[in-house]
């Protein structure tokens, strides 16, 4: 019966679908123009939702940006900037670049773009909100008719919206301080660069003082953060553990540098307090006698008399006149040596003959002093010529390019010092006890360096400066004064430490303190010496703060350029985040960042914009040290200014988003 079907008799395997397939077409034909549809709108809303996303997560990251910034909208510049940053990022994500309506611009006004940013003062939160009508998406409206433009917003309560909040990572901050005569100038004198001690309550240097106070009472509270003091003149003040012979503290003088091979074995402390009689060996040099300082044979044997008496001779004028004051003895009555040789100080020499032959003074005082010439010939054969040689170098007046100190741009190995920052950071750090004498007198071929606790202590004195001489009343003031005898290591370095406290030890050490910076300025000295201090540092993070009025000495200037021509502010931070440096045990803590920040006072804050005027203000710590990183660079005018920038450098913040429960 089944093969009376012709179908199945032509072909009994023929489908299902061979036999509708008209059926089929003509459903497609049908569903074709809804499908196309819905994956016209399909796309259409995926392009769209992806798209405000991208939006939205722009504005999150503008809001980073401005969160950083952190300029808190305070004028109408700053709240320009922060729309341009939103707009810029806004512009990076989306292919029809757009204006901000905000502005008076009428093209701008019809785009329908809006931009802003609020800040709430109480919640420190910024909040960045767009709204722009964009062709390129489009939507039917529910009445029909034409498409119209897509409206992209962000949600505020939970896009683009971003919170300050205090980074706790610990991190180290060491404040480079210029203490030299210079910061005795008054807040608005433009020109000032020299010594006046009369500006109390106005000077550079009282502002300066204010606003560490300011900075470290704000954060003393927070164990993250720890602070310390590096004052600087010409070297580095450091605090002594001994005393003089009066009673009162001594003082150390400290640099840190690897000095050329012929002034690199000076015992420098040892010198530190020796009278080389410098005017006899100039005369003879210029008289054609002496060709070469550093030479042995021009002092050794001919004249050993003289080197002998001129370093024995000032040991007794020291007691004598500064010491001996101190303890109620009277210079101008030498029966009342009694008092030095009652406190075992000084001793008469009584065989005459035998002190000429020596070239020995009549009084032989500081004789149990480990560093009293009696006891170290050796180190006075071998290195006298070279010490003279450097005081030739620093008081001469024949050399434009060398400063007043020791360490200078004919004696520093700048090469060597950088290669060695870390490596031979204990061999490298040069301290010697300072003599507390008034800086004129000889009792020092350094007497150049690390002046600031001598005008403290009021050792050096305007009289002083301005007659250019120390007289017998100088001495009899300073011994009635009793100034050696209540003697303070101020201003001093003052390093990290363990203590719980030490932050407040800090504190009370600056406000204790009646400062009185002097001497020149040598910020590169200060710079490098700062690098030990953070090497012992324990906190994650290192930032050192050069506070200053930007005038180094001339001979300074040339030295610092030299080392930052070399690289050495890239080599100190990038030296404290070596792990080298931590597994060879150079440094006490791997620091995550590394950072170092000029501050310069002067009256002529402005606000500078340009490369130009950020080389002509700063130089090379402009193209060098900061490798043309303006951030890095500031101005502070006063007190206020200070610190507000200060806090802007302490303040290491970041953003996070809030979210709607917040």
């Amino acid at each position: 019966m089944n093969n009376n079907n012709p179908l199945k008799q032509n072909n009994p395997k023929l489908s299902f679908l061979k036999c509708t397939s008209g059926a089929v077409a003509i459903a497609m034909a049908i569903m074709l123009p809804a499908i196309f549809t819905c994956m016209t709108f399909s796309i259409n809303q995926s392009y769209t939702m992806r798209n405000r996303a991208k939006l939205s997560e722009a504005t999150n990251e503008a809001s980073l940006a401005v969160v950083a910034i952190d300029n808190k909208n305070i004028d109408d510049d700053a709240k320009k900037q922060n729309r341009k940053i939103a707009l810029n990022y806004i512009n990076y994500f989306i292919t029809k670049k757009i204006g901000d309506a905000s502005q008076t611009d009428t093209n701008l006004l019809e785009s329908g773009a809006k931009i802003n940013v609020d800040y709430d003062e109480n919640k420190k939160e910024y909040y960045v909100t767009y709204n722009q009508q964009l062709d390129e998406f489009k939507q039917n409206n529910n009445q029909g008719g034409n498409p119209k433009p897509v409206v992209m917003s962000n949600k505020t309560e939970s896009y683009g919206n971003t919170r300050k909040y205090q980074n706790r990572d610990s991190i180290d901050f060491a404040f480079i301080s210029d203490f030299s005569a210079s910061s005795t100038c008054l807040y608005s004198d433009v020109d000032c660069n020299d010594y006046f001690p009369d500006n109390y309550a106005l000077r550079r240097l009282d502002y300066m003082k204010e606003a560490i106070v300011d900075i470290v009472k704000e954060y003393e509270n927070y164990p993250e953060y720890q602070f310390a003091l590096v004052p600087y003149d010409i070297g580095v003040p450091i605090e002594s553990e001994t005393k003089n012979e009066a009673g009162g503290k001594n003082y150390n003088c400290s640099v840190m540098y690897k000095m050329n091979t012929i002034y690199d074995s000076i015992n420098y402390n040892f010198w530190a307090n020796k009278n080389i009689a410098y005017t006899k060996w100039r005369k003879l040099k210029n008289d054609g006698v002496i060709q070469d300082y550093t030479k042995s044979s021009n002092y050794f044997p001919k004249h050993r008399k003289i080197v002998n008496y001129s370093m024995d001779n000032s040991y007794y004028h020291y007691y004598s006149q500064l010491i001996g004051p101190a303890l109620n003895f009277d210079p101008d009555n030498m029966s009342d040596m009694k008092v030095l040789r009652e406190h075992d100080l000084c001793y008469p020499r009584t065989d005459l003959w035998d002190r000429l032959e020596k070239g020995q003074s009549e009084w032989a005082c500081g004789t149990k002093r480990d560093d009293h010439p009696e006891k170290n010939k050796g180190e006075i054969d071998r290195n006298y010529g070279k010490v003279v040689q450097l005081f030739d170098y620093m008081f001469s007046g024949d050399y434009k390019d060398v400063h007043y100190s020791f360490a200078n741009t004919k004696t520093v190995d700048v090469a060597g010092t950088i290669k060695t920052l870390f490596s031979e950071m204990k061999r490298n750090i040069i301290t010697f006890e300072r003599p507390i004498s008034p800086v004129i007198a000889e009792f020092s071929p350094f007497m150049g360096m690390c002046q600031a606790p001598l005008y403290s202590n009021k050792i050096m004195d305007k009289e002083i400066v301005a007659a250019k001489k120390v007289t017998s009343a100088t001495y009899t003031k300073i011994g009635k004064g009793k100034f050696v005898a209540n003697f303070e290591s101020t201003p001093h370095l003052i390093p990290f430490s363990d203590k719980a406290d030490h932050n407040r030890d800090l504190l009370d050490n600056i406000q204790k303190t009646n400062w009185m910076p002097g001497g020149g300025t040598d910020t590169m000295t200060a710079l490098l010496r700062t690098v030990p201090v953070m090497a012992e540092g324990r906190g994650n993070n290192k930032v050192m703060i050069i506070i200053s009025d930007g005038k180094d000495d001339p001979g300074a200037e040339v030295l610092r350029d030299n080392f930052l021509d070399e690289g050495v502010c890239q080599a100190i931070t990038a030296g404290l985040r070596s792990k080298e440096n931590f597994d060879n045990g150079y440094i006490t803590k791997l620091a995550k960042s590394a950072i170092i920040y000029y501050i310069k006072l002067t009256p002529k804050a402005k606000n500078l914009t340009t490369d130009d005027q950020y080389k002509t203000e700063y130089g090379k710590w402009f193209t060098k040290c900061m490798n043309g990183n303006s951030m890095f660079l500031m101005e502070a005018q006063d007190r206020k200014s200070l610190t507000d920038v200060i806090t802007k450098i302490i303040d290491i913040e970041t953003g996070k988003f809030i979210k709607k429960p917040e």
